[in-house]
């Protein structure tokens, strides 16, 4: 009777440990697909949101593309193009200006002995070329190069004409001055205006530098 007891308790734990090893297996097995489903679950997650970002960006691009295309086509609100005869209209008069302004500069300059302003330092056109204008921008960039730079060269050649003919400063404080000024005589300085006056009209000292810029050149070039 002990004997068959103790094979029927040997059975009966055998039969438990083996259950028991098949359980863990199976919760192993479950663990894992457990693991791999949520994982795949993740990726998943993720390769959506990747995929409704695509779509998004995809979304903004065309919009900014359609945007940029109607913005080139037609550039313009209604008050611009109320303006533009008055912009564009200036044209003409600043030609005229410039056309009549180096008239004076080749004939006057030459029979004062005042040096010639060089263009090349006033007329700088490169803002046209910036790839992120588009078409009217960079017409408009353009034109108002030209017309700024026509001004500019108008103040240095006056600036000069003024050093030769009424080196004088103002009573008051002038600001956006030309680059002659500060070598004017003092408003009230009469003792020393005709020595100053006659001084000023020695043009030495543009001479000087013309000659070291074209010098600077020469040495670069080499």
């Amino acid at each position: 009777m002990k004997k068959e007891l103790l094979e029927k308790i040997k059975k009966v734990e055998q039969a438990i440990i083996e259950n028991k090893e098949i359980g863990i297996n199976k919760l192993e097995r479950l663990s894992d697909e457990a693991r791999r489903a949520f994982t795949s679950a993740i990726e998943s997650v993720a390769s959506a949101k990747n995929l409704m970002k695509e779509i998004e960006l995809r979304r903004e691009k065309l919009k900014s593309w359609r945007i940029g295309v109607l913005k080139t086509i037609f550039p313009l609100n209604l008050k611009y193009i109320f303006s533009m005869p008055f912009i564009y209209g200036m044209f003409f008069p600043v030609v005229i200006f410039s056309i009549c302004l180096e008239i004076y500069h080749q004939v006057c300059f030459r029979i004062y002995g005042i040096p010639l302003v060089d263009k090349k330092e006033f007329f700088i056109y490169d803002r046209q070329l910036l790839p992120y204008l588009n078409w009217l921008e960079k017409f408009n960039c353009l034109y108002c190069s030209y017309v700024n730079n026509v001004f500019r060269y108008a103040v240095e050649i006056g600036g000069r004409t003024e050093r030769f003919w009424c080196p004088i400063k103002y009573a008051r404080r002038v600001e956006n001055i030309h680059s002659q000024y500060h070598k004017f005589a003092g408003y009230l300085d009469a003792e020393n205006f005709r020595t100053r006056w006659q001084g000023l009209r020695d043009f030495s000292d543009i001479k000087e530098k013309v000659e070291n810029k074209s010098n600077d050149k020469i040495k670069t070039c080499r």
